[in-house]
């Protein structure tokens, strides 16, 4: 396998996402079998959150942040329109940094 030090991906916030989030196919593909559960996500306001993870029954080659994930949602106010860049550090973490509908990272200080 390659190395996927600070392995990148965005995801949009779009209706229904307050629940769980779905991780890209090809990134879900490339870490399934050796990515931690939970993981840890760290934002740009020094933060650290515990998510867990599964797959979903209908795509089960597709990682989906589920359990703490309602509460990352809320605390940052996320919406629809919002962006996050996620930088993967294989095998656990994340660094995250949120965008608002205005395409600037919000700041979270």
């Amino acid at each position: 396998m390659s190395s996927l030090t600070d392995f990148r991906f965005f995801k949009f916030i779009i209706p229904n996402m307050d629940n769980q989030i779905r991780m890209p196919p090809t990134f879900s593909n490339l870490v399934r079998e050796t990515i931690s559960n939970p993981i840890e996500i760290s934002t740009t306001n020094g933060q650290s959150w515990s998510i867990s993870w599964g797959v979903e029954e209908e795509h089960p080659h597709r990682i989906v942040f589920t359990g703490g994930w309602r509460d990352f949602y809320g605390h940052y106010h996320l919406r629809i329109g919002s962006m996050m860049l996620l930088s993967y550090h294989q095998p656990k973490f994340f660094y995250v940094t949120i965008h608002g509908t205005s395409f600037c990272e919000n700041n979270y200080e």
